[in-house]
């Protein structure tokens, strides 16, 4: 549009406008409310997103913070989730339903802007299915982890788009069934873009 690139994201009901003069995306958001009625608008370098909150800096990167969904996965970690019981190796069915929904919270947060816990949760999502006392502790020393570095963002940008670097490991038979772990990151050298943590699906020689 006139000239240069106006990029337009979606996500279901949520629209990301970009274009290096603001009055151009002023006429687009105003074209799409001609059509489906006044939206909510956030403009300028912070956005809150998805339970994201999302800061564009001057120097060509972005940040992702998420201190509120992680302070909720603390708030979740309260009451009988925290009270061990050293007799049953077993989590009784409620704590093992609210230690499942507490993973499933931080492996968005993993996913989304904390990437240096997805080691833990590799391994936590492994045993939702039978969660012990032992996870139950695992899972509450990631939580303390999280309550003690809820400032530090997810650092995003790229030096340049047409080279990027890759790592990829694995740590051979390191669970207690035999199965190993694979971890790996794709970066444009500023922050993992793309970043993963998992447990193999099967043994392997």
């Amino acid at each position: 549009i006139e000239g240069p690139q106006c990029t337009i994201g979606c996500f279901v009901d949520d629209t990301q406008i970009s274009h290096v003069r603001t009055e151009v995306v002023s006429e687009i958001i105003a074209l799409l409310e001609s059509n489906f009625g006044k939206m909510t608008v956030t403009r300028g370098a912070k956005h809150a997103f998805l339970g994201m909150e999302i800061e564009y800096h001057g120097d060509g990167t972005a940040s992702i913070h998420m201190p509120s969904y992680i302070q909720e996965a603390i708030n979740a970690c309260s009451g009988m989730l925290l009270k061990v019981d050293p007799v049953s190796p077993l989590l009784e069915s409620k704590r093992a339903q609210t230690f499942h929904s507490i993973v499933a919270k931080l492996i968005y947060v993993g996913a989304r802007a904390r990437t240096d816990i997805l080691l833990a949760l590799g391994f936590l999502c492994s045993r939702v299915s039978a969660p012990t006392e032992q996870d139950e502790k695992k899972l509450k020393r990631v939580l303390e982890y999280l309550r003690g570095t809820m400032d530090m963002p997810l650092q995003l940008g790229a030096d340049s788009l047409n080279h990027f670097m890759t790592w990829v490991d694995a740590s051979f038979a390191v669970h207690h069934d035999m199965r190993s772990h694979t971890g790996g990151v794709i970066s444009f050298r500023r922050g993992g873009i793309i970043c993963k943590s998992k447990k193999q699906n099967t043994n392997t020689k």
